[in-house]
C-alpha cells in the first residue's frame, strides 16, 4: 500500500509538472519578420482580382477602405513573412496576422504562401513555419520607405484566444 502512494505521489508531481510545462509554453513566438515591396504594375492580375473582390463584397481578408480606385500602378503590395514557432505541446490553429493600418492602407490579407490568398493557417506543437501577410497601400507608401508597421497575431489553443503584438523595423 505504501509503494502505492508512492507511486501515486510521482505520478501527480509529474503530471503537474507537465501540466505547467503545457501551460508555460502555449503561445506562438515570432523568429524574425521580412519585407519585400513590389509595386502594383509588377501584380497587375493580383490587383485585378482584388479590385473585383472589393467591388463584389466578396474580399477574403480585412479592407481598410471601401472601394478601391484608380489603376495598379497606384498602389504597392507590402509581402511581410513572419517565422512563427510554437513551442508547446498543443497546436496554435486559426492563426491571423492583422497589420495596424497606416495612411494609405487599403486592405489586408494572410496566406500560407506568398501567392495564395485566405488559407487557415495552423503551426504545429513543437514546429515552426513561415507565414506570410500581404498588404496593398499607396504607392507614395513605397516610395516614402514607409516600413516601420506594427502586426498583431492572434490564435487559439485549446479553443482560448490568445494574441501578441510585433513591430517591424
Amino acid at each position: 500500500m505504501k509503494y502505492a502512494a508512492i507511486v501515486m505521489a510521482l505520478l501527480v508531481i509529474a503530471g503537474a509538472v507537465l501540466g505547467i510545462y503545457t501551460a508555460a509554453n502555449a503561445r506562438i513566438q515570432i523568429e524574425s519578420v521580412s519585407l519585400t515591396a513590389a509595386s502594383g504594375e509588377e501584380k497587375q492580375t493580383e490587383f485585378a482580382k482584388l479590385q473585383q473582390a472589393m467591388d463584389n463584397g466578396a474580399l477574403i481578408g480585412t479592407p481598410f477602405t471601401e472601394t478601391l480606385t484608380g489603376n495598379s500602378s497606384d498602389y504597392s503590395f507590402f509581402t511581410y513573412t513572419f517565422r512563427l514557432k510554437n513551442g508547446g505541446l498543443i497546436d496554435a490553429e486559426m492563426v491571423e496576422i492583422q497589420p495596424v493600418p497606416t495612411n494609405g492602407d487599403v486592405l489586408c490579407y494572410t496566406s500560407l504562401d506568398s501567392s495564395q490568398a485566405a488559407a487557415e493557417l495552423t503551426v504545429k506543437a513543437g514546429k515552426e513555419r513561415d507565414a506570410w501577410c500581404v498588404v496593398l497601400t499607396s504607392r507614395q507608401n513605397q516610395e516614402q520607405h514607409l516600413v516601420t508597421r506594427s502586426f498583431r497575431i492572434t490564435y487559439y489553443i485549446w479553443g482560448v484566444a490568445k494574441s501578441t503584438v510585433v513591430t517591424y523595423n
